[in-house]
């Protein structure tokens, strides 16, 4: 198979959204937000334009190789996903990559030989996940009686739900800041964010829930293809007290569904309190395959995956230090 690289937005999303295997992680915007953290997009398709993947590189340091990853991807049917993924790893290796790794969003494949399953993850292969193609009563009824009373209950006390147009982070980036301390857990600086909404253009979705005026809950959501997904959330303590994420939440789900999409993703399915708010929404429970690896160089690859485990969490510490 035959790839060839695409250099037109307009074409490159059109292909994405079209596609029944589709992902907002698939998007042009996606991959240009990434290079403020050194990754290079690189759009592949072949020349038919029926399948293809946007593949990031990432240089290892003095190393002169490269990761090349495919997030929530390739773009194809996994059932006849043999030929695309063949053609990736030689496009892997003409372009000095020490592994290809991919983490589609699917449920269930076969990977030809040479490909193995790793521990290593970038996204999270568990999620939680809503069918938007029922109807509102349906996705109501399957919510925990304490979610239902909870979003009426905030919707009576004046808790009001807008999508913003304008591109202005200033709420987003304080409300996110404040749980981040709060849930001790670290954020990119804010020019990626920022990089992130201009790059996504129509494809992201931010929403504030307001409590006397003032924006106290966040979310913001990536769509394409038939997914609506979750990037990044965040609340005030007065926001939790007017219990504004509930009706938040759901809020954005039923824009979704409007809007076309029949697959809301959480993106991500944790035993934590995060977990259980997102479980009352009566979600499905999404086990996609995991991340897959294919070790051009096996030596060095071995020696990478074996080091990762300790780089990552260095990493996590060093971003909570420099927000402090």
């Amino acid at each position: 198979m035959k790839l060839i690289e695409v250099t037109d937005i307009a074409a490159w999303n059109g292909f994405v959204n079209a596609h029944t295997w589709g992902h907002p992680l698939q998007l042009w915007g996606w991959g240009e937000a990434k290079r403020l953290n050194g990754w290079s997009p690189h759009r592949l398709m072949r020349s038919d334009g029926t399948v293809g993947a946007q593949v990031l590189l990432w240089p290892i340091p003095k190393t002169g190789r490269f990761i090349a990853y495919v997030p929530r991807g390739p773009i194809c049917n996994p059932d006849t996903n043999a030929a695309l993924l063949e053609a990736l790893v030689s496009w892997a290796r003409e372009h000095k990559a020490l592994y290809l790794r991919v983490e589609p969003a699917w449920k269930v494949a076969s990977f030809p030989s040479g490909w193995k399953k790793s521990a290593n993850s970038i996204q999270l292969a568990r999620t939680y996940s809503i069918d938007l193609s029922k109807s509102e009563d349906e996705l109501l009824s399957v919510m925990e009686r304490k979610h239902r009373q909870y979003i009426h209950k905030s919707e009576r006390e004046g808790v009001v739900v807008q999508r913003v147009s304008a591109q202005n982070l200033d709420a987003m980036w304080t409300i996110y800041s404040q749980t981040a301390a709060r849930a001790a857990f670290g954020l990119h600086e804010r020019a990626y964010y920022e990089s992130l909404w201009r790059d996504l253009g129509p494809a992201g979705a931010l929403y504030y829930a307001e409590v006397g005026n003032r924006p106290e809950a966040f979310l913001w959501l990536a769509t394409g293809s038939k997914t609506a997904y979750e990037l990044y959330g965040g609340v005030t303590e007065a926001g939790q007290a007017a219990r504004a994420n509930y009706t938040l939440k759901w809020t954005a789900m039923r824009d979704m569904k409007a809007a076309g999409y029949t697959i809301y993703d959480f993106n991500g399915r944790l035993n934590d309190g995060v977990g259980k708010f997102k479980d009352g929404f009566g979600p499905d429970h999404t086990d996609w395959i995991g991340t897959w690896d294919y070790p051009i160089n096996k030596l060095g690859y071995a020696a990478w995956e074996n080091l990762w485990p300790v780089i990552r969490p260095v990493g996590r510490k060093l971003m909570k230090l420099v927000k402090r």
